[in-house]
């Protein structure tokens, strides 16, 4: 049953204070509830660009829009039609206000690339709202398929693609599948982060110098990212000593450290990181290096800026951009209210993967290694290995004079 009214209704009156979901966001882990009833929920308007007609256009978010003409002859779509498959729980007394602002940060997308011309048709599918599988309608008639969010209805949604892919929009662990299934891993995997800090530090480390990790006897589990960490270390070339704890650093107030932890066990991170922003609030002389997974686990923001944290993280909003202000005031316009991280994200994974298919048609995946994007949160780079999945981590450095400044 196609009944767009009440998720209007809802859309417009988003919370201000809508707290991000576990997938992708630190903040409280507020599972989605999966109850499900046997209907369905879409909208189907004749265009992007007509339905917006009335907002203001003169808030439109980037400065340049996409070229959406193409060299190349992929099967190219007159109308681009977008598939959202989002548990919503629309039909509930409490729908899920992190999806509806990932749901609304999606038009925001669409209504810019509409305003440059692009003709797309949205259908918008609750999975909170059924019992069954995607309509094996959607799929057919989708050209870009944004969802589903978990893993599991991820996997069970592959397997009823023929020629068509799914875009994981939230799900880090969804990475596994782009290996094995139609699938595209939209957030920046940990490895990349990894991949991005070890670069970061190469440029950085002076010659004669080392990187101080300091680590326990978990950071040589198989699989971890700390075990990850130091493969990557020694495989570039980059030289390190191995620490128990922050007392045997060689403190100099003259000199630098540079420092990174390395352990399985967020009480020993925190801990870590705690004794250092101790450290440099004193006066010491240190720069720690880490990934998103220092903003997740308990760590102090306090003590991020008192290391002079460098961290290769997999989205950053840096609400000094005009780029960002601008969304951030045509959200407000439009809704009524103020764009959680969810709308950021839905407005990029949107932006990139439309996009996509406006340059290069119906197989637009076949194209990923060939256009990156810089989005508002998130950036979208592709490479050949691993396949589907994005590498693109954003590098930010947290100044002690409380302030963060993107590289």
């Amino acid at each position: 049953m196609k009944r767009f009214s009440i998720l209007a209704l809802l859309v417009c009156a988003l919370s201000l204070n809508a707290c991000a979901q576990w997938y992708l966001f630190p903040g409280k882990k507020k599972q989605a509830d999966t109850t499900k009833v046997d209907s369905m929920r879409s909208y189907r308007p004749d265009s992007v660009a007509k339905q917006d007609a009335t907002a203001p256009i003169d808030s439109v978010v980037t400065e340049e829009v996409p070229v959406l003409d193409s060299p190349y002859e992929l099967d190219m779509p007159s109308v681009i039609r977008i598939g959202l498959v989002l548990p919503l729980q629309a039909s509930t007394k409490k729908p899920s206000e992190n999806f509806l602002d990932f749901y609304s940060g999606t038009l925001l997308a669409l209504r810019e690339l509409g305003s440059a011309g692009l003709q797309a048709e949205l259908q918008v599918y609750d999975t909170a709202d059924s019992q069954g599988n995607i309509p094996q309608s959607l799929i057919d008639e989708s050209d870009v398929i944004i969802g589903p969010v978990s893993y599991s209805d991820l996997e069970l949604a592959a397997a009823q693609c023929s020629g068509k892919v799914l875009i994981s929009p939230l799900e880090p662990k969804a990475a596994a599948l782009a290996a094995t299934s139609p699938v595209v891993q939209a957030p920046c995997i940990w490895n990349a982060q990894v991949d991005e800090l070890v670069q970061w530090v190469r440029e950085e480390l002076p010659v004669g110098e080392v990187l101080y990790v300091i680590r326990d006897s978990t950071a040589f589990t198989p699989g971890g990212q700390s075990a990850y960490l130091l493969e990557q270390l020694q495989a570039r070339g980059v030289r390190y000593e191995s620490l128990g704890s922050v007392e045997e650093l060689p403190l100099d107030k003259k000199q630098k450290l540079r420092v990174t932890v390395a352990s399985e066990q967020d009480n020993f991170n925190t801990a870590i990181v705690r004794g250092l922003g101790i450290e440099g609030a004193r006066g010491g002389n240190i720069i720690f290096y880490g990934t998103a997974r220092m903003r997740t686990s308990g760590i102090s923001q306090t003590d991020l800026h008192n290391t002079e944290a460098h961290l290769a993280l997999s989205y950053f909003i840096d609400y000094d951009d005009p780029a960002v202000r601008r969304f951030v005031l045509t959200y407000r316009s439009l809704f009524q209210g103020e764009p959680s991280s969810f709308a950021f994200q839905g407005y990029d994974t949107a932006h990139y993967f439309v996009t996509m298919c406006a340059k290069y048609g119906r197989q637009w995946y076949k194209k990923l290694t060939g256009y990156a994007e810089k989005g508002l949160q998130a950036d979208f780079r592709f490479r050949e290995e691993p396949a589907r999945v994005n590498q693109a981590a954003r590098r930010v450095i947290y100044r002690s004079d409380l302030t963060t400044e993107r590289r």
